[in-house]
């Protein structure tokens, strides 16, 4: 799902994914309120501790999960982390498991964009012959189109905005050529998210252990 941003910002997140992460929010909304309409004693409010987690988790896994495209770059927002790939350190776009950037010094994958599976892909090969979508953005080096870049697919829709607008930056000469291998590639640990699924992970094991 592609959602329009101020500042030519593109974002691209996975509708599959939030779809599972709401989900899971009402499993765990069930499951909490059938253990607590059971047996409301105090002990069983401990209950909201595996709870959390499992909120958390759908949030950090699956709804948080992005990829931002504008002038600057590629933003990929993963679970445990932030990494900023600039256009002048990208080499290479490549899809076989996930959207995932080259750079000279490291491959950044897109836990938003997975690539499809055996069912995802025959659903996105119908879709494109029966709609006639195909990519018009050129995949340098690949005779047949793999799997992971068919529209209608997390990693083909994320890496298209990807390979947009690299080429249109490419032809409007703003990328500069050369300096991939000293481009920083900046990145940042999402401590807070680490911290509160280690908290919640633990407190859970030992709140179940105690029912």
């Amino acid at each position: 799902m592609v959602t329009p941003a101020p500042s030519g910002r593109t974002v691209f997140v996975s509708r599959f994914n939030r779809r599972l992460a709401i989900g899971l929010w009402v499993l765990v909304a069930v499951l909490l309120a059938s253990s607590l309409l059971i047996d409301p004693a105090p002990v069983k409010l401990l209950g909201l501790v595996p709870a959390a987690f499992g909120v958390l988790v759908g949030w950090s896994a699956l709804w948080h999960p992005n990829v931002v495209v504008d002038d600057d770059g590629v933003e990929v927002v993963n679970v445990f982390s932030t990494v900023v790939v600039p256009w002048a350190a990208l080499v290479h776009v490549d899809t076989r498991f996930a959207l995932t950037l080259v750079t000279p010094g490291r491959k950044v994958a897109a836990w938003a964009a997975p690539a499809p599976g055996r069912a995802g892909t025959a659903v996105a090969r119908r879709r494109e012959q029966r709609h006639g979508r195909a990519s018009t953005v050129p995949v340098a080096g690949q005779g047949e189109r793999r799997a992971g870049d068919l529209l209608a697919t997390d990693s083909g829709d994320a890496a298209y905005l990807v390979r947009e607008r690299w080429e249109e930056l490419r032809e409007a000469d703003r990328i500069p050529l050369g300096v991939a291998d000293t481009t920083v590639v900046p990145m940042r640990l999402h401590w807070l998210t680490i911290v509160l699924l280690v908290a919640t992970a633990v407190g859970g094991w030992f709140a179940l252990a105690a029912q």
